[in-house]
């Protein structure tokens, strides 16, 4: 699981900041599978498939240490499925700070779209966002752990436990 490596520091503090915040990519909401709606679905209705393959950050404090900035650069696959006949889709991912779930602040939604060309089946797409996280000053760092993922629904999120099952299975 690939976490948060590079800080920086903004302003004159002689100190050496602190460590980043940790972040973490959620196992069952790293992919999605869109269906076109249908009673029964099988692979001939898969609108596309979308899946966070990587991510780098870094994150930096202001001059006095109360907010850490954590930029993020995500990358994902997106794959057209056999349904699809508009040769684009959108989704949504997002960034989440669980000490402040569930207040606003606590997670940020992001909207992506995705459009094919001529044939193609596949494209790589890359995202950058940056958040601010203000920090107490009775606060450690390490409670500010931040979770990236596609927002997925109940449905979805049940679809990708079992896909992960299935291979487990194998």
């Amino acid at each position: 699981m690939p976490m948060l490596s590079a800080c920086g520091l903004f302003g004159g503090n002689k100190s050496p900041p602190p460590p980043c915040p940790k972040v973490f990519l959620l196992k069952n909401a790293n992919s999605v599978t869109y269906f076109r709606p249908t009673p029964i679905q099988d692979m001939t209705d898969i609108l596309a498939t979308i899946k966070i393959v990587d991510f780098m950050g870094e994150c930096s404090y202001n001059k006095k240490r109360t907010k850490a900035r954590i930029s993020l650069k995500l990358t994902f696959d997106i794959k057209r499925g056999p349904a699809d006949r508009k040769k684009e889709t959108s989704f949504q991912y997002f960034v989440a700070i669980p000490k402040f779930h569930p207040a606003p602040k606590g997670k940020s939604i992001f909207l992506l779209r995705a459009k094919f060309k001529g044939s193609q089946t596949r494209i790589k797409l890359l995202d950058e966002v940056s958040v601010e996280i203000p920090i107490s000053k009775n606060s450690k760092v390490d409670q500010y752990s931040v979770y990236i993922g596609l927002q997925v629904t109940p449905q979805q999120f049940k679809y990708n436990r079992l896909q992960v099952d299935r291979a487990l299975r194998r």
